[in-house]
């Protein structure tokens, strides 16, 4: 089967609805009807300001008890009444409308960006979760090795029965520790398949690449939508305050109108069509100064949450870039041990052939070698792990 392949670096990052290729169809299709929402919810919020046409038809009919009446009225209107002034209020409608839209896609892409970041890190650890595994059979051969040597020891006398009960106890515990690895590879790759039906194998992951902290900051989802929302608020509060300006309407109405007397055995009919220009201005409101202050005082929280926000962001990404460092710091130790480990081998290898020492001695080091290249892997993988935590967060560039 073809491998999907996923590229997560810096100047590349675009994540758009190719990249959701990725998700089962249940999930594409809840993203795409979210988008279609959005566009929807803007579609009408642009066009708030805009009245509707409205059609009324009336019948009535009029008959007296002695009969000295009898009418039949029918009449049929068509009019509205448009707003064509509202002193800013009609463009401050549609500003609205733009910078909600632009506030609710970045919201939209961050949501894809969460669902694409628990199918990566799904993706991470399973691929560690196979390394540990690894890792743990060459441990457990260690440990057979040592309660080998444990029972040889027992029976010769030089150690007593507690060492061998540890020794005993520590290969059990080594046992166990590999079927929980094994059961916890088993359970991400169940979450795995809430996400696609594609499977571990057929999907190809590149590594990410360093970013820096002023593009993080600059690019961050949270961010961009947080400043998104501020627009948005303080233009909420400036159609507010419009609408206690004065505003200008245009009203328009067609008539027509048919009476029947059938009495008089006669009819009338009547057709009519207005037109007027109206102005009006609230000249008082109990709760405008509670309103309008309500509205500034939420643009204002939103420029607070910016810099909270902001100073969060940047510890996450300290925090990040410590660990990153610290696994690198690891690595650097481990490299050492293993030049150690193959310089050991070498020589307890030419020991081993002289006779003076133990096959077991060559395997344990051969083994404890493996065990610190998987390490490598390991810490390798969880780098990888913290960079997603910043990459995800960070808006695709077109």
């Amino acid at each position: 089967m073809k491998k999907i392949l996923i590229v997560f670096t810096f100047l590349t990052l675009y994540i758009n609805a190719q990249d959701l290729e990725i998700l089962n169809e249940e999930k594409k299709s809840l993203r795409s009807i979210d988008k279609q929402i959005i566009k929807q919810e803007y579609e009408k919020s642009k066009n708030d300001w805009i009245s509707p046409i409205n059609i009324n038809s009336k019948i009535n009919r009029t008959h007296s008890f002695n009969k000295s009446s009898d009418n039949l009225n029918k009449s049929l209107s068509l009019g509205f009444t448009q707003s064509i002034y509202e002193s800013g209020g009609i463009e401050f409608t549609i500003k609205y409308a733009n910078e909600k839209l632009q506030a609710d896609f970045l919201n939209w892409e961050y949501e894809n960006n969460q669902l694409l970041q628990e199918v990566y890190e799904t993706l991470l650890q399973i691929k560690k979760l196979n390394t540990q595994i690894k890792k743990s059979d060459y441990e457990l051969k260690n440990k057979e090795i040592e309660l080998v040597l444990k029972k040889i020891e027992y029976k010769n006398g030089k150690t007593d029965i507690i060492e061998l009960n540890n020794a005993i106890m520590a290969r059990n515990n080594q046992f166990k520790n590999s079927v929980n690895l094994k059961n916890s590879l088993k359970q991400q790759k169940v979450i795995l398949k809430k996400y696609t039906n594609l499977e571990f194998e057929n999907i190809k992951l590149l590594d990410f690449s360093n970013i820096k902290k002023d593009d993080y900051i600059k690019h961050n989802l949270e961010i961009l939508y947080e400043n998104s929302m501020k627009k948005v608020a303080t233009t909420s509060y400036k159609k507010q305050k419009s609408s206690y300006l004065p505003q200008v309407s245009l009203s328009t109405n067609l008539s027509y109108n048919k009476s029947e007397n059938y009495t008089l055995n006669s009819s009338d009919d009547n057709n009519s069509a207005a037109i007027s220009l109206n102005l009006s201005m609230p000249l008082y409101d109990v709760n405008k100064k509670a309103t309008l202050e309500k509205l500034r005082l939420e643009t204002l929280k939103k420029s607070a949450n910016i810099s909270d926000l902001k100073n969060q962001i940047k510890k996450d990404y300290e925090k990040s870039l410590l660990k990153i460092e610290t696994y690198k710091s690891y690595n650097k130790i481990i490299n050492k041990n293993i030049k150690l480990y193959e310089d050991l081998i070498e020589v307890n290898r030419v020991s081993n052939e002289a006779g003076m020492s133990s096959q077991y001695d060559l395997e344990i080091l051969e083994n404890t070698k493996k065990i610190n290249e998987y390490d490598l892997m390991i810490n390798n993988i969880d780098m990888q792990l913290e960079y997603a935590k910043l990459y995800f967060k960070i808006k695709a560039e077109v």
